[in-house]
């Protein structure tokens, strides 16, 4: 079964973004999130956000690791986004 992540954007709605064989949350700098999904990472979600922080990684990975451990019908895992932080938009790219 298929497990995905939701984020709550101001422009570009919610979110819902496949963990597929794994993802891993990297903080480039407050304004830039990227979400590397897949065995290989070469698919790259790019969250804009205002001020970003390790607490919203930390979320991320919370919000990954519910997912991976709860009920196979539980398919979504909603990332709480912290006190302070926005994110915009998102967009997909690739390596």
């Amino acid at each position: 079964m298929a497990k995905y992540i939701t984020i709550s954007t101001t422009n570009d709605g919610v979110l819902q973004a496949p963990i597929c064989d794994g993802m891993l949350a990297r903080l480039r700098s407050a304004t830039l999130v990227q979400l590397f999904t897949g065995v290989t990472g070469t698919n790259i979600l790019k969250l804009t956000c205002t001020g970003a922080n390790q607490a919203l990684i930390d979320n991320i990975n919370a919000a990954i690791r519910n997912a991976a451990e709860t009920n196979w019908r539980d398919v979504i895992s909603p990332v709480t986004i912290p006190s302070g932080v926005v994110v915009t938009d998102y967009e997909i790219a690739t390596l």
